[in-house]
Order: C-alpha cells, then sequence, then structure tokens
C-alpha cells in the first residue's frame, strides 16, 4: 500500500482544505478527514449518513503520537506495542486538551472517550496529525474491500481517493475499551483476542 508522493500530496491537500478522502487500511476502505476539522469530520457524518451519536476512529502514526490524544496505562500502552500498526482499535479516555472535533469522541458515564487506530498501511508513515477515519460506504450499505466499491458508494462526495496494491481482509478492526487497567472487548474482528490477551 505504498503510496506515490503525487498520491499522497493530492490527498494531503485535501485533508489540509477540510475535505474527505478515501483511503485504504488493511481491512476495508475508510472516509478520512483531519481529526481537527470541524469541516472535514461533519462531512463524514453527513457523506455516509452516520449518526452523530456515533464516534469515529482517529488514526495515528504510531504509540507516541497517541499518547498525546489520550491517557494510556502500562496495559494499553503494550498491547498497543504489540498490535500496532494493525487491525486493533484502542478506546481509551480522551486527554483534557486533545484538539480533536468533539463530534469525533466518545463519552463514557460522563467521561470522553477516543477510539485511537494505528492501520497497517504504508501512508499511515506520512501522518503529521491525526485523522478521523470511518469505513468508506453509506450507513447500512456493506463495507468495501475494492477502490471500485468505495467510488460507487461515496466516490462523488469526496475530494480525493488513493487505491490499495493488494487485497484487503474485509473484516472490521477489533476493537477494545480498556479502562483502569481492564479490557472490554467491543467487537472481535479482523484480530482474534480472548480472555488471555487481558
Amino acid at each position: 500500500m505504498t503510496p506515490s508522493q503525487s498520491q499522497w500530496d493530492t490527498v494531503c491537500e485535501a485533508l489540509n482544505t477540510d475535505k474527505v478522502v478515501i483511503l485504504p487500511t488493511e481491512t476495508v476502505y475508510g472516509l478520512a478527514a483531519r481529526a481537527d476539522s470541524k469541516l472535514g469530520v461533519e462531512r463524514i457524518y453527513e457523506i455516509k449518513g452516520r449518526d452523530f451519536d456515533k464516534p469515529l476512529a482517529v488514526c495515528v502514526r504510531d504509540v507516541e503520537q497517541a499518547e498525546q490524544l489520550a491517557y494510556f496505562d502500562d496495559f494499553a500502552r503494550d498491547l498497543a506495542r504489540q498490535y500496532w500498526p494493525g487491525s486493533l482499535t484502542i478506546v481509551l479516555n480522551a486527554s483534557d486538551d486533545v484538539q480533536i472535533n468533539p463530534r469525533a469522541l466518545g463519552a463514557v458515564n460522563g467521561t470522553r472517550t477516543i477510539a485511537l487506530r494505528c492501520p497497517d498501511a504504508d501512508w499511515v508513515d506520512y501522518l503529521d496529525l491525526p485523522i478521523a477515519l470511518t469505513s468508506a460506504n453509506k450507513s447500512g450499505e456493506p463495507d468495501s474491500v475494492k477502490f471500485n466499491q468505495a467510488l460507487a458508494s461515496v466516490g462523488d462526495r469526496v475530494a480525493a481517493g488513493m487505491a490499495a496494491t493488494g487485497p484487503l481482509s474485509g473484516a472490521p478492526s477489533t476493537i477494545v475499551r480498556i479502562a483502569e487497567g481492564r479490557m472490554t472487548i467491543l467487537r472481535q474482528g479482523d484480530l482474534k483476542l480472548s480472555g488471555d490477551d487481558k
């Protein structure tokens, strides 16, 4: 999934002007916008037809970038280092001063949460800032595992797109919530976790 410089320049120009793009992950294609962009994040919800009470994933380059956005305990940090980059989304309490569009954040018992993801895709290495991400399809439609599927579903509403150079798994990422040193599996997806991982 190595992007050419010209492809990435086009994507970056779109992201930096509050637009939405299509990007491949190792699992499915995603709709992406800068996570700190008010317009970009709201456009994702509009394009997808997604309820605003459903938070988005926030993609980061590495654990160090993620630690600027959320409170990591040793368990969360070890889990991220073990499985990132990869198809694991970790839900943590968001930092008090997190510079993310609040629309992309969730909440548990009044505490703001953030769903962090570091996909196994080469474009992630280029990320200077976090991006908000959700699957590139309209709500209720199947996930897009081919670029032409994503284009057929939402391509007329995005500013740019990047195709994968290989097949995607087709399964969504696994989502876990970590709080007080304990892990709860919220969605079993491409990465198979069990109680032995807790």
